[in-house]
Formats: structure tokens, C-alpha cells, sequence
């Protein structure tokens, strides 16, 4: 240890640029934050119907015929909804997850079921 190492000298970098936030607004999913959340996870949504669920980059931590309680968020040009459910995981491959829903409450199966339409009409989906 030297005799003036308690003093550091930093200098800033003129050239480097300060690390900028990821814009939403530009990101795959642009206008999209369509996900399921469990067990503080939470896997984006590739397509959700009055039936069921299908969600990509899936971790593989529910297997095939296990029952699990999820949150579902919507948040997108057609709809802005949650709501919590329990579903049957159906098939776990390639990184997706696909389950079924056990019960839906009519006002969510309807407020889907109006989602889906809406999404239709404007991008023919």
C-alpha cells in the first residue's frame, strides 16, 4: 500500500455515453405486456383464449398434469385486464407452456372472449 493510495482519482470518460433504459416502446413485445405471473415468475403470453393459455420463454418449473395458480395480465392495444387462475398445465416443449383453464368466473371467460374479438377486427389475429 502506498502512501497516496486513499487517494483515487476517477475520471469520467467524455466519450463513453451513460447506459440508456431499454425503451418499451422499441422491444419485441412494442405495445405489449401480455404475461402470466406465478411463484414470482412471470413468462410472456404467445396466445390465451376462453380455453386456455400458451406462453413462451417458459423455464420448465410446472410439468405436464400438474395443477398451478397463475395471474394472467393483459395490458395491450385490444384490452387492459387481469385476473387469477387455475389451470392444468397440458404440454411443457421448447420453451413454451400451454394449460388449460379449470374454471373461469363467466365475466372473465366473457371479458376474454371479448379481448379476442376486439383483437380480430384490428390486427386480423
Amino acid at each position: 500500500m502506498g502512501l497516496f493510495d486513499f487517494l483515487k482519482v476517477t475520471v469520467k470518460d467524455e466519450k463513453k455515453a451513460a447506459p440508456r433504459r431499454p425503451n418499451p416502446s422499441n422491444g419485441p413485445s412494442a405495445g405489449s405486456a401480455n404475461v402470466i405471473e406465478f411463484d414470482g415468475k412471470s413468462f410472456p403470453l404467445a396466445g390465451v383464449s376462453h380455453k386456455g393459455f400458451v406462453a413462451t420463454g417458459f423455464d420448465g418449473s410446472l410439468i405436464p398434469s400438474q395443477t398451478a395458480r397463475i395471474s394472467v395480465r393483459i395490458d395491450d392495444a385490444c384490452g387492459k385486464f387481469s385476473f387469477a387462475a387455475t389451470v392444468t398445465i397440458e404440454e411443457v416443449k421448447g420453451g413454451s407452456v400451454s394449460g388449460a383453464w379449470n374454471m373461469l368466473p363467466p365475466e372473465v371467460e366473457a371479458t376474454i372472449r371479448k379481448y379476442l374479438q376486439i383483437r380480430k377486427q384490428k390486427t386480423g389475429k
